[in-house]
């Protein structure tokens, strides 16, 4: 992420959004997992549980 390379992060605002980034508030933790669990609900996540290895051998197994 370029705008997190140590030449930019020169300035207040820089240093700050990094802080918010690598430490969420509450609300913003809270808000994320809200986030997540719709995204979960509505069918945006991927089946956990299947690789794309386990996957493969599936499919040579039932060939």
């Amino acid at each position: 992420m370029p705008d997190f390379e140590p030449r930019n992060l020169d300035d207040a605002e820089s240093l700050a959004r990094l802080a918010e980034l690598l430490h969420p508030t509450k609300a913003a933790r809270t808000e994320a997992k809200a986030r997540g669990r719709r995204r979960a609900a509505s069918g945006f996540l991927p089946v956990q549980g299947s690789t794309p290895a386990e996957q493969a051998v599936r499919d040579l197994q039932h060939a």
